[in-house]
This record gives structure tokens, C-alpha cells and sequence, in this order.
């Protein structure tokens, strides 16, 4: 026993001492001023203050020119330490708290420690672990061992640009004096801030060139959305401003009724507007929003603008066609009275044909036609009244004309409807036959169609239900009153069916797009359900290690796709978008997942003793707490009465307790670094 507690003394002294020296070596020894990692905010972050504005300008262009060529996107942040971290752990947690994806590349820099970190996700672009060293090492490191930060990140941009494409074209060159950059002999080239501006002006020319739907217009670039957004605003502002005053215009001429359609369309059109500048505004205040809410804000402004000028657009015909009636009312006029002209003098015609056919078929064949005249006649002489009353309006003062473009439309339909009664009769006996010879097949038809329309009543709408009810009745007519008029059921049926054809193809339309939409959605909820199983399982199974991070993301990855579940049937669209939001958190949260166990098992790998619990404190049951527990002769010390594993937060009393070890680095990432 005394043996036991010398020894056990023994190695606590050394423990003791051991700590003693690194505490006094810490203090003792200079020390840079350290940067934890943080998530950057922008491409080029300078903390350490070693590069000047001009140097920032010109890392912004060559890393503008670099992504302009080849989709990669390079992030450059300078520190005066790593903060007691490897370089490489430093690296992969900034890229993992900055979500960098499979396009980026991060070049970390710390000028006082003189360390540094080169690292991309494996395989961007081609880019393997061989090609990353030789860019580090013959273009980066010399710069930065001449204290050439700028530079450094100069040339990690040319040789990244050279190694994923090589290129004849002029090189930038890793010197940088005096805030310029020298190329080939010494010239000065500094590359326009246009380039960028001209990559987003062409996406936004891709979106006006294309018809995307929602879910395309969703995946478009924030810096493409962004100005799309604004424009497609002062756009809508600028038609309704000019729609406004030319209604107002027309309403002073036409009178409410007549611009009731145009003066609607405006109003809903505002009501738009003035939805998207809240939403603009929301975008633009102090608050901010995460990028899935900026892009779901964007989108609604361009799809809700775009859906409001569209809706003006439409009316452009029918306004216009308003103003033109008036501005050539006078020749309307004259053409209104010959047409009128014309059917006059068919009627007398028209009451012998209509004497033939009775004689021929008899009255009760001709039923639907034995009024035709009357009625033609009283057509006439109502566009003849109403003809006078336009051009009485047409010779009024300016502004009191209003009325003749009313008279115009009154006329010239009395004159459609009493030619088509006139017609009628001309073409009755020849339809007679027709109707006898193909009403058989067009009652089978008809027959076959409402079968089709019950099963899509839920797309057709209101226009399906109108003409379902209008094809049954003229069907009934035309079984039980064909023989006796088989003129006036045989066009009755002939209509329905027209209106029914119509309808029909609208729902079918409707169902196809109600059937696409349902696999994309089931495809988007099942790939959702596959990843978030697989961060859940991959984080439930490694606990011990895995930290907030990748929970976070595993928690709100769960929670959207839950929402997206609820959604579906009310929603299917949003519920998609929600969906894929859902698998993309899944995916973010497996590779944080990945990196925090890696890091534990690197962070592992010096120690020799405890090796028969890593495996306990990898799955959770068991956390490596150094210092806060003991394991003496192979036996765990739970004091406090501390559960492995057991229900409850994550601390206890002492011993080894529920927790989570390990840091935040990002899986499958390549990458170079050290001392310079």
C-alpha cells in the first residue's frame, strides 16, 4: 500500500511539474496576437493590417478574374497567429464556420507565426494534393518568406488559375511594390473591378433571356437575384407610373365602366409593388437574414413583379384597341352601315329559304331557326340606333367622345349576331344532314369525355365544373329531342363540346404539372430523408467527438424537413424548396460531423494509455475529460454517482461524463501548409 501511494505521488509530481513549466514557458514566451477561427465576411480579411487598400483591390480583381474563369472562388484572411492552433486545424474550422463549398479554395496566413494553410475540398476543378504543393511551395512560400503578403496571395491566384487551366494569357506575378503589381518586365496591369460587374450583368441577362420556373430561379446566384430584384422593381414602378397617367387619360375620355378591366389590373399591380418594396426594405434594413431567407425575399420580388408587369402587358391589346376605336371611329361608322346595309336586304331572302324548309322538313325540325328573321331584324335596327347615338358622340368636344367607342362595340356585335341568324338558315338544310349523319359519334364522344372529366375534376376548377354541366344537358337534349330537332340539338351538342375540349385540356395541363411536381417533390423528400438518416445515424453512432456545429445543422436539417412533410399536400412547391434546403443542411452537418471526428482521432493518436476506451468515447458513452477524471488500474472512477452515457446534460460531477469531444474541420479536404 505505501508502495501504491509513493508511486502514485510520484507521478502526480511529475504531472505537477510538467504543468509548472509550460505555464512559466507561456507566460515567458512572446507571443503573437492570436485570431480564433471566425467565419470570414469577406474574400480578402485582413486583421493582422498587412496589406493597404490598393493591395486589397488588386487581391479583389485577381480573385474576381480567377472565378470569372474558372468557377473557383479563392478567400484570403491574414492573422497574426492560429491562436494555439495547427494551421490545419485553424484552416479547416474557418472553412467549416464559413461553409465553404466544393468551388472554394482558403489560403490563411499568420505573419507573426509564420504559418500558413493552402487547402480546397479534394478535387475542385482537378485540383489534386500534388498540384495544391506545387502551387504552395514554389508560388506562395517564397512570398511570404520575403514578408510579401499581398503577393502571396497574388500568386496563389495565378497558380491556382495556371494549374487548373493553363493559359498563355499574361501572368499576374507574385511581386507586389509599393502597392502595384508587377508583371512580366515590370509593367503595371491591374485588372478592372468590371469583370465582376459584367459576370452578375450576365447572369442577369440569362434570367431576362429565359423562362425559369420558381424552383430555377431559386438556385441563381444571391449576386445575380439581387440586382435581377432591383431592376425588375423600378421596372414595375415605372409601367405603373406610366399606366396610371395614360388611364387616367382614358378614364376622363371613356368613362369607369369602359376602363374597369385596365383600371383592376393597376390596382392589383400596386398592390404588388408596394409588397416588394416592404420586402426590399426588410432586405436593406439592419436586420439580417440568413441566405435562405434572402433568397426566398428575392425570388418573391421577382416572381411577384414579373407576374404584375406580365398582367399589364396582357391588357396592352385591349387598351390600345379601346383608343384605336376612337381615333378611327368615323371609318368604323361607315363600314357599320353598309355591313347593316347588306343584312337588310337578306332578310326577304332569308323568310322564303326559311318558308322552303318548313315545307321540306316540317316546323318541328326546324324549331331552332323559325325566329331567325325576327330576330335578325331586330339586331339590325338596334345597331342602326345605336350607330346614330356613336356618331353624335363622335362629333362632341374632346373628352366628351367616350361613348362612341361603346356605340362601335354595341353595333358590331348586333351585326355578328344577326349574320350568324341569318346564316343559320342559308346553311340549314345542309346541316340537317350532317347533324344526322355524325350526331351518333359526337354522342360517344361527348360520353367519353365527361368520363375523362370526372377523374380530373380536382384540376379542372370552376371552367371544368361549368362545362361538364353544359356538356350533360345538350347530351340529354340530344338523346331525347334529336328527331324533333335535330338542328338545334346537334349545335347545342357541337358547342358543349367545343367548351368541353377546352376545359379538358386545361386540366390535363393542370394534372400533368400536379404529376411532375409530386415526383419532384416525393424525389426531394425521400433524398432529404436519406441524408438527414444518414447525419443523424453518422452523429449518433461518433457523439463523443462530434460538437455544436454539425448538430446544429442535423437539428434545423430535421426540423425543415418535417415542415416539408406538413407541407406537402397543401403546398407541394414550397414543401420541394423546403425539401432540398433540408438535404443541403444534412449534407453541411455530415461533413462537420466528419471533421470533428477526425480532428478527435488525430488529437487522439499521441496518447498510448486509455486505447481500450476510445472506442466508449468516440460513441459517447464515455468523454475524455483530461484533468476532471481518473482511470487508475484499468478501472473508471465515477464519482458523484456519474452515469456513462446515461439521461441527462452534458456535465456531471467528475470521472467521464456525456459530452462531445473534437473540433470543427471539414471532411475531404486537401491541403498544404507549415512554417516559412
Amino acid at each position: 500500500m505505501t508502495r501504491r501511494t509513493g508511486a502514485g505521488l510520484g507521478t502526480l509530481g511529475l504531472l505537477l511539474g510538467f504543468l509548472t513549466a509550460l505555464l512559466l514557458w507561456t507566460v515567458s514566451a512572446p507571443t503573437a496576437a492570436a485570431e480564433p477561427p471566425a467565419r470570414l465576411p469577406a474574400y480578402v480579411v485582413d486583421p493582422a493590417e498587412v496589406i493597404t487598400p490598393g493591395q486589397r483591390a488588386e487581391l479583389e480583381e485577381a480573385i474576381d478574374k480567377l472565378y470569372e474563369e474558372h468557377g473557383v472562388q479563392l478567400w484570403i484572411v491574414y492573422v497574426r497567429g492560429f491562436d494555439g492552433f495547427t494551421s490545419e486545424r485553424w484552416a479547416d474550422q474557418t472553412a467549416t464556420l464559413s461553409e465553404l463549398g466544393d468551388r472554394d479554395v482558403l489560403l490563411a496566413v499568420a505573419t507573426e507565426d509564420r504559418a500558413y494553410r493552402l487547402t480546397a475540398l479534394d478535387n475542385i476543378g482537378g485540383l489534386d494534393q500534388s498540384t495544391l504543393d506545387d502551387v504552395a511551395h514554389n508560388d506562395v512560400v517564397p512570398q511570404l518568406k520575403d514578408g510579401n503578403w499581398a503577393g502571396a496571395g497574388l500568386a496563389a491566384a495565378n497558380g491556382l488559375s495556371n494549374a487548373l487551366e493553363p493559359s498563355n494569357a499574361g501572368l499576374i506575378t507574385a511581386g507586389v511594390v509599393g502597392g502595384a503589381v508587377v508583371v512580366g518586365g515590370g509593367g503595371a496591369y491591374l485588372y478592372s473591378r468590371r469583370r465582376k460587374r459584367r459576370r452578375i450583368e450576365q447572369g442577369v441577362d440569362t434570367l431576362r433571356e429565359q423562362e425559369l420556373t420558381v424552383d430555377q430561379l431559386a438556385q441563381q446566384p444571391l449576386d445575380v437575384l439581387d440586382p435581377w430584384s432591383r431592376e425588375v422593381l423600378t421596372d414595375l414602378d415605372n409601367a405603373i407610373r406610366t399606366s396610371e397617367e395614360e388611364l387616367r387619360l382614358a378614364r376622363d375620355e371613356f368613362g369607369p365602366v369602359e376602363t374597369a378591366p385596365f383600371s383592376d389590373v393597376v390596382e392589383r399591380a400596386k398592390r404588388a409593388l408596394a409588397e416588394s418594396f416592404r420586402i426590399r426594405q426588410r432586405l436593406d434594413d439592419d436586420i439580417p437574414e440568413t441566405v435562405d431567407e434572402q433568397r426566398s425575399m428575392l425570388v418573391q420580388i421577382i416572381t411577384d413583379c414579373t407576374a404584375a408587369d406580365t398582367a399589364l402587358d396582357d391588357q396592352v391589346e385591349a387598351f390600345d384597341a379601346m383608343r384605336n376605336l376612337l381615333i378611327n371611329a368615323g371609318p368604323r361608322f361607315d363600314s357599320i352601315t353598309q355591313q347593316l346595309i347588306a343584312l337588310r336586304a337578306r332578310l326577304e331572302p332569308a323568310e322564303k329559304k326559311l318558308a322552303d324548309l318548313i315545307e321540306k322538313h316540317g316546323e318541328q325540325t326546324l324549331t331552332s331557326i323559325l325566329s331567325n328573321v325576327e330576330l335578325a331584324r331586330q339586331q339590325i335596327d338596334f345597331a342602326e340606333a345605336t350607330a346614330d347615338q356613336g356618331r353624335a358622340a363622335v362629333a362632341a368636344p374632346v373628352g366628351q367622345q367616350g361613348p362612341a367607342v361603346a356605340a362601335i362595340r354595341s353595333a358590331e356585335g348586333s351585326i355578328e349576331q344577326a349574320t350568324t341568324l341569318l346564316d343559320a338558315i342559308d346553311h340549314a338544310d345542309a346541316n340537317i344532314a350532317v347533324a344526322r349523319s355524325r350526331m351518333p359519334a359526337l354522342m360517344e364522344e361527348v360520353d367519353a369525355e365527361l368520363t375523362e372529366a370526372a377523374s380530373l375534376t380536382a384540376d379542372g376548377g370552376p371552367a371544368l365544373a361549368t362545362a361538364v354541366e353544359a356538356a350533360r344537358t345538350a347530351l340529354e337534349a340530344a338523346r331525347s329531342d334529336f328527331e324533333t330537332d335535330p338542328l338545334g340539338t346537334f349545335t347545342a351538342l357541337v358547342d358543349a363540346d367545343a367548351d368541353l375540349d377546352e376545359a379538358l385540356a386545361a386540366a390535363r395541363s393542370t394534372a400533368a404539372e400536379r404529376t411532375r411536381r409530386a415526383q419532384v417533390l416525393n424525389a426531394a423528400l425521400e433524398s432529404a430523408n436519406a441524408k438527414v438518416t444518414a447525419a443523424s445515424d453518422f452523429i449518433g453512432t461518433r457523439r463523443g467527438a462530434v460538437q455544436s456545429t454539425a448538430r446544429t445543422r442535423l437539428a434545423e436539417a430535421q426540423r425543415l424537413l418535417a415542415s416539408a412533410q406538413q407541407t406537402a399536400a397543401s403546398d407541394p412547391i414550397a414543401a420541394t424548396s423546403t425539401a432540398r434546403q433540408a438535404g443541403a443542411l444534412a449534407d453541411r452537418a455530415l461533413m462537420a460531423a466528419q471533421g470533428d471526428v477526425v480532428s478527435w482521432q488525430q488529437s487522439q493518436q499521441p496518447r498510448s494509455s486509455g486505447t481500450s476506451t476510445a472506442g466508449a468515447v468516440l460513441g459517447g458513452i464515455l468523454v475524455d475529460s483530461f484533468l476532471r477524471g481518473t482511470i487508475s488500474g484499468g478501472r473508471s472512477g465515477y464519482r458523484g454517482g456519474g452515469h456513462p452515457g446515461g439521461f441527462g446534460g452534458g456535465f456531471s460531477s467528475g470521472g467521464r461524463s456525456p459530452g462531445s469531444f473534437g473540433g470543427s474541420g471539414s471532411s475531404g479536404r486537401i491541403g498544404t501548409g507549415g512554417r516559412f
